[in-house]
């Protein structure tokens, strides 16, 4: 066995005036007639050199791979047979000595359990072996000489100081005690042989099995050989192979560089007219291709702007012509509660003082329920006057939300624009055949005003916990009843005051996350991950125009897949010093 140890411009003309729109669609699309027939007569004459170009240089990193291959190979295989014929030496070196040395040492080095190292150590004995051991093993490559009995201990060692050692658990005693031979190659700084100190030498170490007479294992024997010369002369070899590699390499690349700097030459002077007049071309295709990209995310931000502007008038309108009936009714229901109790008041007067009334009122008392309509008549107008609560409540929110009359910067309650959105999605996060209620919890801190518009950061909160919704919906959808009813979905809103100068809004949720390679892309226009027909793709984009131009703040994503999402917004309490 061996081992070896070795930015934005403004296009509202284009809006406007559809005939430009037509004449920047003509010029681009000739524009890029041009310039494929540029690229395509560039594809005749340079590139076909810079193939050339390109294969030289493929074929000088695939040589020198290859050359460095080779070499690595050749010295492992170099160093594995160095291995093999060390081994090979030390088990006939071994074999001599236990044919000459062993057969007169072998017994008392058996039999030494009863002395100390101390003692071993000073045996005269051992002075003889070691004696003889220089004397055999003189003018060879040998550099230590160690001994162990069936115990593991070190019963001799050239050098002294390792006598008594126990080797017990060394693998490579344990290997030759199992009667097979185990070399290891490796290399030592310093190393104290047989009467010299070595530095900066390989070594090569064998656990060698020593038999007696009968052929049974009486003892280990380790043997250390100096194989320095030998891998110095490998390591010589595989210089030699990749110098001489490299010079042929040399010759073979300056050939043909000679040959392509000509060929260099004669396109050149062919290609610098091409390119002036590409050049031109290609900037009026770029130019024309930006515009129409701009103008399409010009159009796509003036659409949903102008959605999301109709959609406030109409909740305010809707918000408006609700809660004046709804606050007449309001109103009156405590008057309605108030007249009522005076009326059942009366009444039990009445049946106090005139216990039997007439046949006929009785009659009459009964058919009507009297004694229903005194214990219900109390609960039913408490119902009402709920459910009134609850309308004055959803409309103030829808007010809240629309925010029609706050077109200007002005300081705003935050916390009301977060449950404002949270009312009109309500519908939302209540629990379906699918999924159990979703779960909001708020983490408010105490934040002073902060100066805004409203209406904008509104919709940033919609569009942010719109998609934690959809998000949480589409995670369920992989998940069995029982893990959804056990980890039902969660929205967290987190606020907080940061440094007396800024406040941050925290939306999370605990659905699947989103990839790595997609949070890169979140807020750019057009870009969704939801189904056809689902999304647009500018919700994230306008949030972030809103937060970071509009507000001079910061949005930003931060998701782990199979964790969850966190949106932040961080916003400067004051605005004027930006507007300055």
């Amino acid at each position: 066995m061996i081992h070896f140890g070795v930015n934005k411009y403004s296009f509202m003309k284009l809006l406007t005036f559809p005939q430009r729109q037509k004449r920047a669609r003509k010029r681009f699309k000739l524009a890029t007639l041009l310039n494929q027939s540029l690229l395509l007569k560039q594809w005749t004459s340079p590139q076909r050199f810079k193939l050339i170009r390109y294969f030289s240089l493929a074929s000088l990193s695939a040589f020198v791979i290859a050359t460095a291959l080779i070499a690595f190979v050749n010295r492992q295989r170099e160093v594995r047979n160095l291995v093999i014929f060390a081994e090979e030496n030390n088990v006939a070196l071994t074999q001599i000595f236990s044919n000459t040395l062993w057969q007169e040492y072998g017994s008392f080095l058996s039999s030494t359990q009863a002395l100390s190292n101390d003692e071993l150590a000073t045996d005269p004995r051992i002075e003889r072996l070691y004696e003889a051991v220089l004397t055999q093993f003189e003018g060879l490559s040998v550099a230590k000489v160690k001994v162990y009995d069936l115990q593991g201990r070190t019963v001799f060692s050239t050098d002294l100081s390792q006598i008594g050692e126990n080797k017990r658990q060394s693998s490579g005693f344990l290997t030759a005690r199992s009667g097979q031979v185990l070399s290891q190659l490796g290399h030592r700084d310093t190393f104290e042989a047989l009467q010299s100190t070595l530095e900066d030498r390989h070594l090569l170490s064998s656990y060698i099995p020593i038999r007696g007479a009968s052929g049974d294992i009486s003892g280990v024997f380790e043997l250390y050989t100096d194989v320095t010369p030998l891998l110095q002369h490998i390591n010589q070899t595989q210089r030699d192979i990749i110098l001489g590699s490299f010079l042929i390499l040399a010759a073979l690349y300056g050939a043909l560089f000679l040959l392509i700097q000509r060929a260099d030459t004669l396109l050149r002077k062919q290609y610098q007219q091409l390119q002036k007049s590409e050049g031109r071309y290609r900037d009026q295709a770029r130019e024309l291709k930006q515009v129409l990209t701009e103008l399409r995310q010009t159009q796509a931000q003036v659409v949903q702007s102008e959605k999301m502007s109709s959609l406030g008038q109409l909740v305010a309108g809707v918000a408006h012509e609700i809660n004046n009936p709804v606050n007449f009714i309001h109103g009156n229901l405590a008057h309605v509660q108030e007249y009522a109790q005076d009326l059942l008041g009366l009444l039990q007067m009445y049946r106090h003082h005139y216990p039997q009334p007439a046949a006929e009122i009785q009659a009459a008392a009964e058919v009507i329920e009297l004694d229903f309509i005194q214990d219900d008549l109390p609960k039913t107008l408490s119902s009402m006057k709920l459910g009134t609560s609850r309308i004055c409540e959803i409309v103030l929110s829808l007010r809240n939300f629309s925010r029609l009359d706050e077109s200007e910067i002005k300081p705003v309650n935050l916390h009301e624009g977060l449950d404002s959105t949270l009312v009109i999605l309500n519908h939302r996060l209540k629990a379906g055949a699918a999924r159990p209620a979703i779960q909001v919890i708020r983490e408010y801190g105490v934040l002073p005003p902060v100066e805004c518009y409203a209406g904008l950061l509104n919709q940033v909160f919609m569009n942010l916990l719109s998609n934690a919704v959809d998000a949480l919906d589409e995670g369920m959808k992989a998940r069995s009843l029982q893990a959804r009813q056990e980890n039902p979905g969660q929205i967290t809103l987190r606020t907080s005051l940061i440094k007396d100068e800024w406040v941050q809004i925290a939306i999370a949720d605990n659905g699947p996350g989103i990839s790595s390679d997609l949070q890169s892309r979140i807020f750019d226009p057009f870009f969704t991950t939801k189904g056809l027909g689902k999304g647009t793709g500018m919700g994230l984009s306008i949030s972030h125009q809103i937060v970071t131009e509009k507000h001079h703040g910061q949005l930003e994503c931060c998701s782990t897949p199979g964790q969850g999402t966190e949106f932040v917004i961080r916003l400067p309490l004051r605005q004027d010093s930006f507007d300055q």
